[in-house]
């Protein structure tokens, strides 16, 4: 990205504020009997300003939709210019008009896991001068959880078709990134209060994280330059501790993944790896120091691990992979 001028960036940091401002505001209700609804406080309506709109490519690739996500959905999202996708499926609140409440799972809110998400993507963008992915969901937890699969986390058809939509968008974002760049990282965004005082690391003890592992080694998940190690340097008590080499590789004894992470990760067809991060009491506590702190760890990661949009190294040949 060119360097702005003062008047241009302090326009693209109040686009890329937008989308919190949204939802802080955004305790809506709708029907799902109207087909034809906006909503315009959500960030899949609002247009970026040249200096931000200058990133993306001129055309879409073939055969991809125009938008991740339709803005009739209740998901969030941003078409990225980095392999780099942020996934937020618990901080919505939006409660569908004549949809019951779940009776089977987990329904509680990740509070402020929405806006995290977004404010992590903004300090992407200021470190990387690109743009990550992102897709968020608006939807409460109560109607649909999007980190299970539709038979468990759905209960009426509309909150399937919002599940389906949430997950229409992330597959768009991976298959992007692999025609784009032939790799992603995805960090799958959630609150817990079971340890409030830590980050949770979550990626099936590894499954979700072997194409990265293979290409990079385990300093890629434990490393001073990984995601956890990098959060760990900054002062946050990550579990499993990054320090702990019995600890850090395999052992992951309070999250270990959910759904996203199962679903996307480890693919060694779309070279695709995932990382859930659980965040405790500060993510409410100082959410925006929080948000700074993760997008620096995660620019550092894409630096030194390929994730780093034009730095980004091509993948080895498929005959090569083995040497890796």
């Amino acid at each position: 990205m060119n360097n702005p001028s003062g008047t241009a960036k302090a326009t693209q940091y109040a686009w890329l504020c937008a989308p919190v401002l949204c939802l802080l505001a955004a305790e809506l209700v709708r029907s799902p009997a109207e087909p034809d609804y906006r909503l315009a406080a959500f960030v899949a309506t609002l247009q970026p300003p040249a200096a931000i709109g200058a990133t993306i490519p001129a055309a879409p690739l073939k055969s991809v939709r125009a938008e991740l996500a339709s803005s009739a959905s209740l998901v969030t999202t941003q078409r990225g210019t980095l392999p780099i996708i942020l996934t937020a499926p618990h901080g919505g609140v939006v409660r569908m008009m004549n949809v019951p409440d779940r009776t089977r799972g987990v329904t509680v809110l990740d509070d402020r896991t929405a806006e995290l998400t977004l404010l992590i993507a903004q300090r992407l963008t200021g470190k990387l001068g690109a743009k990550p992915y992102f897709v968020v969901a608006q939807f409460s937890r109560k109607h649909a959880d999007a980190n299970r699969n539709v038979a468990e986390g759905t209960e009426h058809p509309h909150a399937a078709r919002e599940h389906a939509a949430f997950h229409d968008a992330v597959a768009q974002a991976v298959s992007e990134c692999k025609a784009k760049f032939g790799r992603a990282i995805l960090i799958d965004i959630h609150g817990q209060s079971r340890v409030t005082g830590s980050i949770v690391r979550g990626t099936r003890n590894t499954r979700t994280v072997s194409q990265l592992l293979a290409r990079s080694g385990q300093q890629a998940l434990i490393g001073p330059d990984s995601v956890c190690g990098r959060l760990q340097s900054a002062g946050y008590d990550m579990l499993p501790k990054s320090d702990d080499p019995e600890q850090a590789i395999g052992r992951e004894t309070f999250f270990d993944g959910g759904y996203i992470v199962a679903t996307y990760g480890g693919d060694a067809a779309t070279q695709i790896d995932a990382i859930q991060l659980e965040f405790g009491r500060m993510r409410i506590d100082n959410t925006m120091k929080l948000a700074r702190d993760v997008g620096d760890a995660i620019a550092a990661f894409a630096r030194t691990h390929g994730y780093a949009g034009d730095a980004t190294p091509a993948l080895p040949a498929a005959g090569d992979a083995a040497s890796d």
